[in-house]
């Protein structure tokens, strides 16, 4: 006996979730998940920073549209503040110097609320900062998210039926509708949407159908007490490259050597080589005698080769839609990211404002990556 939807959705992350509330009185909607939790994986393991001009072309365009909704969430959406504000500090030497006004200057003539700061003002501030730091570049514009108020919103707020601890096993084409067995039942629709992350190449192979070279990555993440310290009302710091962050906490602080570790769909695990590199390189910038972590985690960041998410039919299969490769930037990309998804889904034009800001069904369609040459992927 099998049970039927409208809309089979697999993978109840930030990205499921966030298609499910947009296509809310769209028919019945199933969200499957393999996990005991909707936010098991990336979503569960975010740094919870909104940093609305990161990443690659289509992703900046969708975090940037959804900035007003995540300030402001619609009347009903939530009951608590989405985000807060935090401000990115990147910390530089004199050698630093030319990149940080480079990225002053750029900033800039984008309208954003970048300012160099002299050491004496960064030391007002009360960081400890070391005696390598010459200056340092702020943005006031990152903002914190409260990524489990946002997904339990999407999830709540939806009318999909969530169904926890179902691991797809098989996915088949029966006439017009696709069949979905998963570890506890059989379910139909003529649409299934792909939303499973880091799986989603693995969910189009269960499919019969060929993927599309999506890239899981790994971002480690250790939080240290700071005794004595009263670090949350810190920005968020960095250096020139980012190859280390740290994220204030009211007891802490988080730190990131900012890894990028191509690594297979499933678990991942925090590195203590990782997690001392990243200690070591903020140590070099921040004076800070940190023990042994409190905790520490690890989570996949995903990426198509041209860095940009997918969001469309797959081509060659009739009702087999792809909402997969947001790279990182899932959580603060979703409210636009989603609506332009629920209107290609449902054959709807792509509303004017995406799609000036080009989250056109092209662009965002498996076919683009098609397209690609060898040198788009360098």
């Amino acid at each position: 006996m099998s049970a039927r939807a409208e809309i089979l959705i697999i993978g109840a992350g930030i990205a499921g979730a966030s298609l499910a509330w947009q296509l809310r009185g769209s028919g019945r909607v199933v969200l499957l998940e393999a996990e005991d939790t909707p936010a098991h994986h990336s979503t569960g393991r975010s740094a919870a920073v909104m940093t609305p001009y990161a990443g690659a072309p289509l992703t900046r365009a969708a975090s940037l549209a959804s900035r007003g909704f995540l300030i402001h969430p619609p009347e009903g959406f939530c009951d608590v503040p989405l985000t807060a504000p935090r401000g990115v500090l990147r910390l530089a030497d004199a050698s630093g110097r030319e990149r940080l006004e480079a990225a002053l200057d750029e900033g800039l003539s984008q309208g954003r609320t970048l300012r160099l700061m002299d050491r004496s003002e960064i030391a007002a501030m009360g960081l400890p900062i070391t005696g390598r730091v010459a200056l340092g570049l702020h943005d006031g514009e990152p903002r914190d998210i409260d990524v489990d108020a946002l997904h339990r919103a999407y999830l709540r707020g939806s009318d999909a039926d969530l169904r926890l601890q179902s691991r797809v096993r098989d996915i088949r084409r029966a006439g017009s509708d696709w069949v979905v067995d998963t570890s506890r039942e059989r379910l139909t629709a003529p649409i299934v949407v792909n939303a499973a992350g880091a799986f989603a190449d693995e969910v189009a192979l269960l499919a019969g159908l060929r993927p599309r070279g999506l890239t899981p990555c790994k971002r480690t993440i250790a939080h240290f007490e700071c005794p004595g310290l009263s670090t949350g009302g810190w920005p968020l710091i960095a250096d020139p490259d980012f190859s280390f962050y740290v994220k204030p906490e009211s007891t802490g602080i988080l730190v990131s050597p900012s890894d990028k570790t191509p690594a297979p769909p499933g678990e991942v695990w925090a590195d203590d080589l990782d997690i001392a590199v990243a200690v070591d390189r903020m140590q070099g910038w921040l004076d800070l005698n940190l023990r042994r972590p409190r905790a520490s985690w690890a989570g996949l960041r995903s990426f198509f080769p041209d860095q940009d998410p997918l969001a469309g039919y797959d081509p060659e299969a009739e009702g087999f839609f792809w909402y997969a490769g947001q790279g990182g930037f899932g959580i603060q990309s979703s409210p636009a990211l989603s609506r332009a998804a629920a209107a290609i889904l449902r054959g709807d034009p792509v509303p004017e404002d995406l799609a000036k800001a080009g989250l056109t069904r092209g662009n965002l369609s498996p076919s683009r990556l098609d397209t690609l040459s060898s040198k788009d992927l360098t």
